[in-house]
């Protein structure tokens, strides 16, 4: 999610389906209680969970 990248190039990448990849999306966003990827990526940081 850091990178920007779509559902597609993520699951290009990791070689997994498109809908895989959205369902651990929606995951995240709602383990972290956010509204959208940006807001994801900005709790992440916050929270130390990620580096970008």
């Amino acid at each position: 999610l850091g990178r920007g990248q779509s559902n597609d190039q993520i699951a290009a990448a990791l070689g997994i389906a498109p809908r895989t990849v959205k369902v651990h999306v929606q995951n995240i966003l709602g383990k972290l209680g956010a509204a959208n990827r940006t807001e994801a990526v900005s709790i992440a940081v916050r929270r130390r969970l990620i580096t970008l």
